[in-house]
């Protein structure tokens, strides 16, 4: 089949939505399918198009087996609203070109969010009489809501909760990332055989080995500093450190990066590395004694993928978490705290940094045999990719 998958984010972006988009572009070559991705120029994390990035009307590449369209689209650093006319004239773009394309697609994939990207889905499987697979990364308005970001029945929530109805009602195929956020769905009236949980995962990392150590303790943070991350208890928790020899490192940006790294001069124990390429990100987390992973309160139904990726390098985690990150982190043997909580997310990391080194070790290497059982990528993606072929 011809299956065209619509996403914002896409390598070389060092985010899990560009990391799942490109595992299940590859799996569905495996099984056979010719595949093009529809997306823009790369932008993330830094908030302006990337070196050698500039955008043109249209630019076609191709990325091993796949068809990769990159197409314009908005974007002005420190503009109000920036982000939202970049989503829009990103959804735009890729609607003008699914609509005009010459080429016929048996099926449309749809990455969500962001939640600009639903009419275009809805549009491109009009205009090709496809099959339509909405891909759900995070449920919206609820979401939103949970964060605190809308109001139940402000003009947000109840806007985008049309336009999700009305994507959920067309789609022949809706999968999302967590059971809760499979109930969430389930629960706008969604026939449940037309649901399918295919959870974050990692990708076999035994070329990222385990690094020496090299004096001290690090627990390290690495993704995005968007809303979802509670970077308030990732600098409460170094404050609560600052005379215990334990360092709390932070690799990425986004969001709150700035915002992070003003509130954080002082505080000697927690050090900013900015942002890097996802390889040097892993060889990172593979070199700390820990990985934290935490979520702001209120955010049930996500599982970040950094918690696979982190246990897949064989690194010890603590997920501060509540919901499906909680639950998730257990299964893999990670060590779990209440979300917000930074006494206890202390608390923690000063039980994990008295065990020896060939203690954490052994947890590092718990965590990966459970993470082979449970979430590879490969099997992960290989299954939707099966899912995605039997729908014709």
């Amino acid at each position: 089949m011809n299956v065209a998958v619509v996403a914002h984010f896409y390598p070389p972006e060092p985010c899990a939505a560009a990391t799942r988009i490109a595992s299940l572009a590859a799996a569905l070559t495996r099984a056979g399918h010719d595949v093009t991705v529809v997306t823009t120029f790369p932008s993330f994390p830094t908030d302006c198009f990337l070196a050698g990035s500039r955008p043109v009307p249209l630019r076609s590449e191709r990325c091993g087996e796949v068809r990769v369209v990159r197409l314009w689209s908005l974007l002005v650093r420190g503009l109000p609203g920036r982000r939202l006319l970049h989503w829009g004239s990103a959804a735009f773009a890729a609607a003008g070109y699914l609509l005009l394309t010459r080429r016929r697609y048996d099926q449309i994939i749809v990455s969500l969010p962001p939640i600009t990207l639903a009419p275009v889905g809805i549009i491109a499987a009009w205009r090709h009489r496809a099959k339509l697979v909405a891909d759900v990364r995070d449920v919206f308005p609820d979401i939103a809501i949970a964060m605190g970001a809308w109001r139940p029945n402000g003009f947000w929530a109840r806007a985008v909760e049309r336009l999700a109805r009305a994507l959920y009602r067309r789609a022949d195929l809706i999968v999302a990332v967590t059971p809760t956020a499979l109930e969430q769905i389930a629960a706008r009236g969604v026939d449940p055989a037309r649901l399918l949980l295919v959870r974050n995962a990692a990708e076999h990392m035994a070329a990222v080995p385990r690094a020496a150590p090299c004096g001290g303790f690090t627990a390290i943070y690495a993704g995005n500093l968007g809303v979802a991350t509670d970077v308030d208890l990732l600098l409460e928790a170094a404050r609560l450190l600052t005379r215990e020899g334990i360092t709390i490192a932070v690799v990425g940006d986004g969001a709150r990066g700035r915002e992070l790294a003003e509130r954080a001069r002082g505080v000697a124990n927690l050090v900013l590395r900015g942002s890097l390429p996802r390889a040097a990100a892993m060889r990172a987390v593979a070199a700390a004694d820990v990985a934290i992973v935490p979520l702001r309160k209120g955010i049930a139904e996500s599982v970040p993928t950094k918690l696979y990726d982190a246990v897949a390098v064989g690194c010890p985690v603590v997920v501060a978490g509540d919901g499906e990150a909680r639950t998730e982190g257990a299964a893999l043997g990670a060590l779990c705290v209440a979300a917000g909580d930074a006494a206890a997310l202390a608390a923690a990391l000063r039980r994990l940094a008295a065990l020896d080194r060939q203690a954490l070790r052994a947890l590092g290497d718990q965590g990966r045999a459970r993470l082979a059982a449970r979430a590879d990528r490969a099997a992960v993606m290989g299954e939707f990719a099966a899912r995605v072929t039997a729908l014709g």
